[in-house]
């Protein structure tokens, strides 16, 4: 039997540019390096904040170039593609426009997939209270909306298919009313518009366990970090919030299986100070030797499961504001990175 070669998939975050709605709730400018740059250490050692490296610096999606190098520098190291979050409410989508330029730039050749973020915007996501910025009512016409326009990025030569079905992630599955329905007319909407329908994926992020059957999907992806296999830490004399993460992701791994199609997925660290500060949850022990090993050991489960496509997950290429992220940094350089390429190479 052949053995297909590994499709490590990224989650990508297009926040690193301003957006109209952002100014007005966070101040002139804001984007996900605000908080990034601002962000102190909580305790002695502590790494923070995390810096991009010089050859990256602090970047602005919108600028064509960059995007160009990025893409390039991603299938340099193995990457197979990008999970790009889309953010659809209602009647209209936000932050994307660097989702646009990349669609439609033919000198960007990786391959790419979406995954609706349809989790409600609130101060919460910021370490404030729970006031809540923007959510989704989940009407006829903001579930047909978005279908309709995510199929120009369905129908494009680079999206990811799962056989001959575009690949399709929804982040909180849990939240939509009457799920399974939507699935089915969006499968119907597909079709109808030349396609071979929807392989759609859940994203197991805080409700866990649930086969993709009862929503009407495929497969389920599971979020990284499981929080149901966080194995907590303490640092002497300091509340801070800490979890251990080579034991964390050993406990991923090793979870018992389950009766539905479920992917795997990796995370190089994480630490979201840089929103939450001292309501924080840090990650000790996170390094790049400690990563090859994990996505090792990874890519050797995705090989024995002999899933229906041998997609590779990983949370998250640039989460800089959750500590998380394959993108070089001053203190580790392309180490993340070399870890990834060499964990491919081994396997």
């Amino acid at each position: 039997m052949v053995t297909q070669p590994i499709k490590p998939i990224a989650f990508y975050l297009p926040q690193f540019h301003p957006i109209p709605e952002n100014d007005c709730w966070w101040g002139k400018g804001f984007t996900e390096w605000t908080n990034v740059r601002a962000a102190r250490p909580q305790f002695t050692g502590h790494y923070q904040p995390h810096e991009p490296h010089p050859s990256i610096g602090w970047y602005d999606l919108r600028d064509r170039y960059f995007l160009r190098r990025q893409h390039a520098m991603a299938a340099q190291y193995g990457i197979y593609g990008f999970c790009y979050y889309y953010y659809w409410f209602n009647d209209h989508s936000l932050l994307e426009t660097p989702l646009l330029r990349i669609r439609d730039d033919a000198s960007i050749t990786l391959p790419f997939c979406l995954c609706w973020a349809n989790e409600a915007w609130t101060r919460a996501w910021y370490g404030q209270n729970k006031q809540v910025l923007l959510n989704n009512d989940y009407s006829e016409s903001t579930m047909r909306g978005f279908m309709g326009s995510i199929l120009p990025y369905l129908r494009h030569e680079r999206y990811i298919l799962a056989g001959n079905r575009p690949l399709l992630l929804v982040y909180r599955p849990e939240d939509i009313p009457n799920c399974s329905h939507w699935a089915e007319v969006w499968r119907d909407m597909a079709q109808q518009a030349g396609l071979a329908g929807l392989y759609m994926v859940g994203v197991e992020a805080l409700t866990m366990g649930v086969p993709p059957q009862e929503y009407g999907f495929d497969a389920t992806v599971r979020f990284a970090p499981d929080w149901s296999c966080v194995q907590r830490t303490q640092i002497a004399g300091n509340p801070q919030k800490c979890c251990d993460y080579p034991g964390t992701a050993a406990a991923m791994l090793h979870r018992p299986a389950v009766s539905y199609t479920r992917y795997t997925t990796v995370f190089p660290s994480w630490d979201n100070s840089p929103r939450y500060h001292a309501n924080s949850i840090a990650f000790l022990n996170a390094n790049p030797g400690a990563f090859r090993r994990v996505t090792e050991v990874a890519i050797e489960e995705v090989r024995r499961a002999q899933r229906p496509e041998p997609f590779l997950f990983i949370n998250a290429w640039n989460e800089w504001g959750e500590g998380c992220h394959l993108e070089p940094d001053k203190k580790y350089g392309f180490a993340w990175l070399e870890a990834m390429q060499a964990a491919l190479n081994t396997a």
